[in-house]
């Protein structure tokens, strides 16, 4: 597996000492968090199975070098950049694993028109906050609709235990945005007015059929 800003090569450590994967490659950047890895690397007596390498994105990569590309701790939107700008290594590999800390959204909505099918979801609580993992595998899928983008497609149909929750957040952020808009009217204000308000409409509806009646 590679693990694309791998920062002190945690994920690779864990993955290698638990017998998950037999080698790894560990991605960073800049020379100095590449020698903070190095020595995290050294001290647990991995360095011939853990290779530090340096550089931006996926292009210390050669193509079919990692069966598993790992990008986690990004926003959705530099995720996609580094998939754009290496894609041809990226479809070498035989999965994804994807964790946006945000914009999760247009991120799903890349893949699916970039030849990928999301296979799998999950969805972690920490600190209050919801981060969604993605597993991606090339093949074609269906476009999907805007709940589908915003929520997950894997975490709707699975109706993930912390699903709620996260259409109980998506719900406040369409609100604020709804309210943001009244208070600033510009041109293309009522178009998109409506289209939040149709959303939030949706989003409600959503929410009353998971809620039991009392």
């Amino acid at each position: 597996m590679a693990d694309i800003g791998t920062g002190h090569a945690l994920l690779p450590l864990y993955l290698v000492e638990n017998g998950t994967v037999t080698r790894a490659i560990a991605v960073e950047k800049e020379a100095g968090p590449a020698s903070l890895a190095r020595s995290a690397v050294a001290a647990r007596g991995l360095a011939d199975r853990i290779e530090i390498r340096i550089g931006d994105g996926l292009s210390p990569l050669r193509p079919k070098e990692a069966e598993i590309i790992v990008i986690a701790g990004l926003g959705g939107e530099k995720i996609t950049a580094i998939l754009a700008a290496d894609i041809e290594i990226a479809r070498t590999a035989h999965r994804l694993i994807l964790q946006p800390m945000n914009r999760a959204a247009p991120l799903r909505r890349w893949l699916v028109e970039n030849g990928w099918q999301i296979e799998a979801e999950n969805l972690v609580a920490e600190r209050q906050k919801l981060y969604p993992v993605i597993a991606a595998t090339l093949g074609t899928s269906e476009r999907m609709d805007w709940l589908e983008e915003e929520l997950g497609p894997c975490l709707l149909a699975s109706q993930h235990p912390l699903l709620e929750e996260l259409i109980k957040r998506l719900t406040l952020r369409y609100e604020k945005a709804f309210a943001g808009l009244s208070k600033a009217p510009h041109a293309g204000t009522a178009a998109r007015r409506k289209e939040l308000a149709r959303r939030l409409a949706e989003l409600r509806a959503l929410l009353q059929k998971r809620t039991p009646l009392l």
